[in-house]
């Protein structure tokens, strides 16, 4: 069995909890990323998830981005996405998802 692909890392900064993606968000790592999300999020407030360190992308990171939105979202939680690759805009653009996901134009 492969290792997994990306990792979800807590941390902070001085604008408080920040979680970071790194690797490759495919469909290999998503259900392992989607399960650590669920444990490490905060049940409340805003969730500060930074993507820079996203070597690759695929329709399935946009699909756990979506997921977690939707969960977000349901439980009065906000998720705000910061240094977006650019592939990862381009699929949300060509789905036409990038207002959901609160992605800049």
């Amino acid at each position: 069995m492969n290792a997994p692909t990306v990792t979800l890392e807590a941390g902070s900064d001085a604008a408080g909890p920040l979680f970071r993606l790194r690797g490759q968000l495919g469909f290999a790592g998503v259900p392992g990323v989607l399960a650590s999300g669920r444990q490490l999020f905060p049940a409340s407030g805003v969730v500060r998830l930074d993507l820079g360190g996203l070597d690759n992308v695929n329709s399935a990171g946009l699909a756990l981005l979506l997921e977690w939105q939707h969960e977000f979202r349901h439980s009065g939680r906000e998720m705000k996405l910061l240094n977006i690759p650019r592939t990862l805009v381009n699929i949300a653009r060509v789905s036409e998802l990038e207002p959901i996901l609160a992605i800049p134009a």
